[in-house]
């Protein structure tokens, strides 16, 4: 009985640490890690994506004016421009959240700052919290309880420190014995480690499929300064390329096509 209790609190902590890591991954990790990739290489990467929308858009132009000019049809530009503005919407609000993006990371706040730097002092109170009252761990209907985890999840959050720390006191006086007691009384303890084990292999694979989404697919490439630096100079090229591509089309545009007033009554 006494080793299975001691699986019992090991599973437990195991647990609470596989949930803990998860959220953190969500809430700052996945924040830092995107701030740093917008940080380093999103403006290259908007002006490509600027670029390559603009020749797409060109390229749709010039189709939509060869065909007016093929079925000797007026050529509209302005209903032209609105077909493509409709087309390309979805594109442009892209466009337009990518810059934010870039001017809100250039622009971060001193709060803000200060939550990354805490991080990890956020982390550890809160996982000091969640050991006791985490709703996959605490089966109750004890309204203090889900109020107080309520909260733990706001100040977390908001990077409130202060927050977190009377909420940990509070906790450590009010709850944590009766979590012990809960471990004590007369409880399934063997279906209990299984039931843990099993959450915990889904939090864990759950963090696995995290790592292989953006930002995390970046983490490795923003640790390592030439990288980096190659991958910038690829974009460089990128845009070099696509301007040339840009330029002849509207060249295009300018040489090949017949003033427009020739189709317009």
């Amino acid at each position: 009985m006494d080793k299975l209790l001691e699986e019992y609190k090991t599973q437990k902590r195991l647990l609470v640490e596989a949930l803990v890591e998860k959220e953190h991954m969500q809430t700052y990790e996945s924040y830092v890690l995107k701030n740093d990739f917008v940080l380093k290489l999103g403006e290259p990467r908007y002006e490509l994506h600027k670029l390559e929308l603009t020749i797409a858009r060109a390229k749709l132009k010039l189709d939509m004016m060869q065909a007016c000019i093929k079925f000797k049809v007026p050529i509209d530009t302005d209903n032209i421009d609105r077909q493509l503005e409709k087309e390309f919407e979805k594109h442009n609000n892209v466009l337009r959240n990518m810059k934010k993006e870039i001017d809100s990371v250039h622009n971060t706040n001193d709060e803000e700052d200060k939550k990354i730097q805490n991080m990890q002092e956020l982390k550890e109170l809160y996982f000091s919290i969640a050991f006791y009252i985490h709703p996959e761990l605490v089966d109750t209907t004890d309204k203090n309880i889900k109020r107080v985890w309520k909260a733990t999840k706001k100040a977390y959050e908001n990077g409130d420190i202060d927050k977190l720390k009377r909420l940990q006191k509070k906790v450590q006086n009010e709850f944590k014995d009766a979590a012990l007691k809960i471990e004590s009384q007369d409880i399934d303890l063997e279906n209990t480690v299984l039931s843990m084990r099993t959450k915990r292999k889904m939090i864990v694979s759950e963090i696995e499929s995290l790592k292989r989404q953006f930002p995390f697919t970046e983490e490795k490439i923003l640790k390592d300064e030439e990288a980096v630096n190659k991958f910038k100079k690829e974009i460089d090229l990128d845009i070099k390329l696509a301007s040339e591509v840009l330029d002849k089309l509207e060249k295009q545009i300018l040489e090949k096509l017949p003033a427009p007033s020739k189709y317009i009554n």
